[in-house]
């Protein structure tokens, strides 16, 4: 008896090992951490790796239309603006697997350009004022916020801009923009840039979306937990950047004194539409 218990033990054993073994192998293994980019806590994973700090401009350049299908023009993709290019290419990375450059682009047929130069007065970007069917970025103006570790509002004013491409298609009245108009009706105002204008307002609930690092970020309280849900739903398709509406993220944080990047100053709609071609 005592041998036929310990045979039916050992094959008991035998059995419940084998489960346990095929239950591991049948369950699914946890994704690999994304590590945070400037200004981003929660990226999308690296699908085109930043070439390198030492790599010539030039290439890094043309890498960055090939890889975003960007046109890019203007005269200070140069050495002097090595870092502000590097932000640009990590935040069109970081958003790349929700598929948001690609909806932009689908929005004018594939033909947005980049253009890097000066832009007079306070704005350092803007969407098709500066150069018709071109996002413009002032990399020199950019270079202020990089000295100040302001990483995160640098990736809120690209995306931002980005943001008016998207949304350039708003004249048919697709359904997204019929949501956020009726959202916007009920929750009005969500940054003190935007103020009472809804066009950029949608531009900074998905700025702020993505830059979360951003100073004073309106997400990082809950009032605006509205406004996060609409940009994970109808812009990233469920993907987020960094905690839930009213969760401040852990962020550098940049100097006390550093200067807000401004996007192109809100603009009565009729004026802004004639000037973007729109």
């Amino acid at each position: 008896m005592r041998s036929l218990l310990v045979k039916v033990t050992t094959a008991a054993a035998v059995v419940f090992a084998s489960f346990g073994m095929s239950q591991a192998a049948a369950l699914p293994l946890a994704p690999e951490p994304v590590a945070p980019v400037a200004g981003i806590p929660m990226p999308c994973p690296v699908t085109h790796e930043w070439p390198g700090d030492d790599v010539p401009v030039e290439t890094v350049a043309a890498a960055l239309a090939e890889n975003f299908g960007f046109a890019l023009t203007g005269t200070q993709w140069t050495e002097a603006s090595r870092g502000s290019i590097k932000i640009l290419w990590q935040t069109l990375d970081a958003v790349e697997c929700s598929g948001y450059v690609a909806q932009l682009q689908a929005k004018v047929n594939g033909n947005v350009g980049i253009n890097a130069a000066d832009i007079s007065g306070f704005a350092w970007g803007d969407w098709s004022l500066t150069k018709p069917n071109h996002v413009t970025m002032d990399f020199a103006k950019f270079q202020r916020a990089l000295d100040s570790g302001d990483d995160g509002r640098l990736v809120r004013l690209v995306t931002h801009e980005m943001a008016h491409v998207l949304n350039s298609d708003r004249h048919s009245e697709p359904e997204y923009w019929k949501i956020f108009k009726n959202l916007y009706a009920t929750q009005g105002s969500f940054s003190s840039y935007a103020g009472s204008s809804v066009t950029e307002t949608f531009a900074d609930v998905v700025g702020y979306y993505v830059g979360r690092c951003a100073m004073e970020n309106p997400y990082d309280n809950g009032e605006n937990a509205a406004y996060y849900e609409f940009a994970k739903t109808y812009v990233f398709g469920g993907k987020e950047f960094g905690p839930a509406a009213g969760q401040t993220p852990e962020c550098s944080i940049p100097d006390s004194n550093a200067e807000t990047p401004m996007p192109a100053p809100p603009t009565p709609q009729s004026w802004i539409e004639a000037l973007s071609q729109e």
